[in-house]
């Protein structure tokens, strides 16, 4: 078991401030924030790298610990069989073991081809999955990913989380993943820790983030559309002359945030269980890949996020009235 134990890393002018963390033996552990948030400064200091200024590090081994940095780190002067073998090297392991090391992890991630290849040659691809088979040789049991396809093309990129899912399923190995991407995250973290500003804002299932983010700042940096600060009487968030109608009875001051996957949006409104429904004009439209989202003004903007087939059987445009609906369980209220 990995532990961190109220960890403060001061450095330069940031700091991680009291991070306590546990991550089981094989989990696929993510770490999800933004830029700037610690979480390279976070992977350094479970590498031992870096020494912690007040807590401690449980459970790690330096030397049973890889780190893959977002740039690879190759050594530009030597090939590809060089660079994968140069740990082995170190170790003095005998020559003839070395060579069936290096072919069992080349065959492995389908690198054979390229082992007397310069490093300069190879696309980002290819250096990401010499980076692996360098890590990887040296049989770690903790393997430490800083984000590891931030600089790949969309294709690639979905290529190596495939491959880091197969590996960790085949390895069965302790991966610690730091990304900002919400999707690299859903794909791959058995658990998620949310890092923000040097703060862990929230640790759990991917489900459990997405669905119900502990705070504000964790439904801002998610990506959810609808948060809105105000206050509540009598079970209604009053705000812009607006009353919507949440499962908490009294708060002075509150955050309500609003998923826009749980509003329906109709050109008349129509009876069922959810209790906030309120008639609104179409603001704005916005096309995205997998969905349609649509703006409504019903005294506040309210986004709503429509499957593209919806929106061309609606034949919604800019202008129209329709209505919005929306159970009060999908209303998410933050005191503060």
């Amino acid at each position: 078991m990995i532990r961190l134990i109220e960890v403060t890393k001061n450095f330069a002018d940031f700091s991680l401030k009291n991070i306590s963390l546990e991550i089981s033996p094989g989990e696929y552990f993510v770490v999800l924030g933004p830029s700037g948030a610690g979480k390279t400064l976070l992977l350094e200091l479970l590498a031992g790298l870096l020494e912690p200024d007040k807590g401690r590090v449980e459970g790690i081994k330096p030397e049973k610990v890889a780190l893959i940095y977002q740039d690879y780190m190759l050594f530009p002067h030597l090939n590809v069989q060089e660079n994968i073998g140069y740990g082995l090297k170190l170790r003095k392991i005998p020559p003839q073991e070395q060579r069936a090391k290096l072919k069992k992890i080349a065959t492995e991630l389908e690198i054979e081809h390229l082992l007397q290849r310069a490093v300069t040659t190879l696309s980002g691809g290819e250096k990401q999955r010499v980076a692996i088979a360098r890590a990887l040789i040296l049989q770690p049991e903790i393997l430490l990913l800083d984000e590891p396809t931030a600089a790949l093309d969309h294709r690639v990129r979905r290529q190596i989380q495939h491959l880091f899912a197969r590996l960790h399923r085949q390895y069965q190995q302790t991966f610690i993943h730091v990304t900002h991407d919400f999707e690299e995250a859903l794909a791959l973290g058995e658990r998620i820790a949310l890092l923000f500003k040097g703060e862990i804002i929230q640790v759990g299932s991917p489900q459990d983030i997405f669905r119900s983010p502990a705070s504000k700042e964790a439904a801002n940096f998610l990506g959810y559309k609808n948060v809105f600060s105000g206050r509540i009487s009598n079970h209604y968030f009053e705000i812009n002359g607006v009353s919507i109608l949440t499962t908490v009875k009294e708060a002075e001051r509150a955050h309500c945030v609003l998923n826009s996957n749980e509003i329906i949006i109709s050109r008349r409104k129509f009876s069922s269980s959810a209790r906030n429904s309120f008639r609104g004009q179409i603001k704005e439209i916005f096309p995205r890949l997998a969905t349609t989202e649509v703006v409504v003004d019903i005294g506040v903007d309210l986004a709503v996020d429509i499957t593209p087939q919806s929106f061309q059987e609606m034949q919604l445009k800019i202008g129209d009235e329709v209505y919005v609906t929306f159970k009060t369980t999908s209303v998410k209220v933050y005191e503060y």
